[in-house]
This record gives structure tokens, sequence and C-alpha cells, in this order.
């Protein structure tokens, strides 16, 4: 990652916390461990990035574009979208979103889906419709990914006050829902900042 990138990342961080959620940006450790479910096939295939920051997970993606295949990359924030046209807007088969994923629309279009948003600094009811719109986009047999700070929740509560205790138990309670119904496999990634989880899920 290049020094500008990570000077833009910290900015990010301190002006935009809810959206950006992180210091850094996420290791090459942690960006193959959460892309290696994504396995093009034989014939093209679509593939959704959620909040795609500096391109991170972006630029494991891109490596495993093959000819017909589509990368949509959706990021909320305007200046890491900025910096992801620069170093992807010239590529045909990747297409930079400047909105929230909740803006997209709900029908099976992806086979694969990588998610790297801060579900824990949402409210419950937003991780809840983030979730919920990835599953409206993915195809039947489609896997996603998205990674969560290893023990956050459980760090972060102690130091809180109740409001916010209960908003993190309110994520847990969505995160493992979800996980519930569609988790496949977690990889812990210890070389991170902080380490992560990195959780693959399938849809029916």
């Amino acid at each position: 990652m290049a020094l500008r990138d990570r000077v833009l990342f910290l900015k990010q961080f301190s002006r935009q916390f809810p959206h950006t959620g992180a210091i850094t940006a996420s290791s090459r450790f942690l960006a193959k461990a959460i892309t290696d479910h994504v396995r093009p096939g034989h014939g093209p295939v679509s593939i959704l990035e959620v909040g795609g920051g500096t391109g991170a997970f972006t630029r494991e993606l891109v490596k495993l574009l093959r000819p017909g295949d589509k990368l949509t990359v959706y990021e909320i924030n305007e200046h890491f979208c900025d910096v992801l046209r620069k170093s992807f807007g010239k590529n045909p088969q990747v297409e930079i979103v400047n909105a929230p994923i909740q803006a997209i629309e709900r029908r099976p279009a992806f086979d694969f889906i990588v998610a790297g948003l801060p579900l824990n600094n949402f409210p419950p009811e937003l991780a809840r419709e983030i979730l919920e719109a990835l599953r409206g986009v993915a195809k039947p047999g489609a896997t996603a990914s998205f990674f969560e700070y290893a023990a956050i929740r459980r760090i972060k509560a102690p130091f809180v006050n109740k409001a916010e205790r209960e908003r993190l138990r309110g994520v847990a309670a969505v995160v493992k829902d979800f996980l519930r119904q569609h988790h496949i496999r977690s990889r812990f990634v210890l070389f991170n900042v902080p380490p992560a989880f990195a959780r693959q899920l399938k849809f029916d």
C-alpha cells in the first residue's frame, strides 16, 4: 500500500470512523484469506466487492479476473472511490460505484461477494440491512465473505457506556444469526492490524 494511501486512510478514519472502522487498510494476508473462495469457473462470473477502501481486496480480486468476468466495487467514501478509480478505472472489467450497498438493486446477480465493511461500527439494524443486501444480490449457490476483528466486541465492552454495550450485543446477535444460516468456515488471520477472522458464507 502506497504511503499516500496510508495517509488518506488515516485521515478518513479520523473524519468518518463509522464507515472506515480501522486506522489502516487490511493486510495482504487478510486480503488473500477473504478472497480465496473466489474461484472463477469456465464461464464468465460476476464478483461484487462491498467497501473497496483503498483497494486492498480489489487488487487480489483483479488478479483473479478472466476474460468475460466482471468486478463491481461499491464504496460509499468518495475519496476512496477516487483512489480506486485511479488504480483500477482503466480496467474495462472493473466498475466502481460511489454508493452505499443498500442502494443496489436486489436481484440475484453475483456469483461471488467480498465485503470489507466495519459491521461492528454500525447500528444493528444497519448491519442487518447490509447483510440482507448481500443475500439479496447473491445467485443461488453463490459464496460470500466478510471479516471481523478478533474479539473486538469483548475488548470494547468494559470501556463503553450501557448504550454502546447494547449496540455491540445487537450487532453480535445479527452476525451470529446470519452465520447460523450461511456459515461455511472461518480463518484466523494473525498478521493484520488488528488480527481478524475471515468468515465465508454460502447462499442457497
